[in-house]
């Protein structure tokens, strides 16, 4: 008989997908270090240079930043993904800071560890997906805070969801050890808004979903923009639109945009 079981947001999402999941993926590591050194390409990155990582996860790719000589200041809004990241740092004897933070209210972040922030990041990076999630009033001004956080010449790579076709609803199994997990997705096209339900179906007949949490939501909902809408974005946020890229296609030397991605990448300079 089947049984329905609810997480947590902080158990499911952060623990489960963002850290768990994530490093079960095949090549993730070296997609990792692919991603670092592309960044630091396009964004004409030194080593020593301060980074801002928003949304920074389990500090994955932070770390790859920080084994390359850069100074890392990690903001995400989980706490336990910021305690892996800060673990994680330790273990290998990495020097970064961690701070848990919602990326639209950069500067109201206190935290003596982690220095200024206002004019003081020569890189911003929203890397994996995780901008979008708040409508396009809410990433306007996430643009914009981004802006003050960087120095004159500093560099924002923002990586995004593009409009993608669904025919309806979709149904995506995936095998995991100890069972499946079920992603239902769909495709709203007159808010050009992605959707979607993720599950975990394990072989003893448990089922896991999260729970509804003041704050936080079930169901993924996350705004998909073309390139004209965010070189608007970025104007309304008085950043100067440098470039774009295809997400699949982020090595080196820099492809041009390809039309199947479902995400590309825009580097835009304060």
């Amino acid at each position: 008989m089947l049984q329905v079981e609810e997480r947590s947001w902080n158990e499911f999402w952060a623990e489960y997908w963002r850290i768990e999941q994530r490093h079960r993926i095949p090549g993730i590591f070296a997609w990792d270090r692919q991603l670092v050194n592309f960044v630091e390409h396009v964004c004409e990155l030194s080593p020593g240079q301060r980074i801002l990582d928003l949304g920074c996860g389990g500090g994955d790719q932070a770390k790859v930043f920080a084994q390359k000589g850069y100074e890392v200041v990690g903001v995400d809004i989980a706490p336990s993904l910021i305690a892996y990241a800060r673990e994680q740092f330790e273990r290998e004897g990495l020097a970064g800071t961690f701070v848990v933070g919602d990326m639209r209210d950069i500067g109201a972040i206190d935290d003596t560890d982690a220095g200024p922030f206002p004019d003081s990041f020569d890189a911003c990076v929203l890397l994996s997906g995780t901008f979008g999630f708040f409508g396009e009033e809410e990433d306007r001004e996430i643009l914009r805070a981004i802006r003050r956080t960087l120095k004159d010449g500093g560099r924002v790579f923002v990586n995004f969801l593009v409009p993608k076709e669904f025919n309806g609803r979709e149904k995506t199994w995936s095998e995991t050890d100890d069972g499946w997990n079920l992603r239902e997705t769909c495709f709203d096209a007159e808010t050009s808004t992605y959707h979607s339900r993720t599950f975990i179906v394990r072989k003893d007949g448990v089922i896991i979903k999260p729970r509804p949490e003041p704050g936080y939501h079930a169901e993924e909902t996350i705004r998909c923009y073309t390139i004209p809408e965010m070189q608007k974005m970025l104007v309304v946020a008085d950043l100067r639109y440098v470039a774009s890229y295809s997400s699949r296609r982020l090595a080196l030397p820099p492809q041009p945009l390809a039309p199947d991605t479902a995400r590309n990448v825009v580097v835009a300079e304060r």
